[in-house]
């Protein structure tokens, strides 16, 4: 994984801010209103480490979401 791209889901993951908008908390990938509505499947891929699956579920998630 490049490491420009590794940076962006670290600080990603990091930040407080969802991609909605909405206040999250640091550590998770989404706000709970975000994160709630994802089908089962695609909660639990967010679960995955960074560099080892978490980047597709983070991407499947926001395009589900959009």
């Amino acid at each position: 994984m490049a490491t420009k791209d590794f940076k962006f889901y670290y600080n990603e993951l990091g930040s407080e801010e969802c991609q909605c908008g909405r206040t999250k908390h640091s550590g998770r990938s989404l706000c709970y209103r975000c994160y709630s509505s994802l089908p089962k499947n695609l909660r639990r891929e967010l679960w995955l480490p960074i560099g080892n699956g978490y980047e597709e579920a983070y991407d499947k998630a926001v395009e589900w979401l959009l």
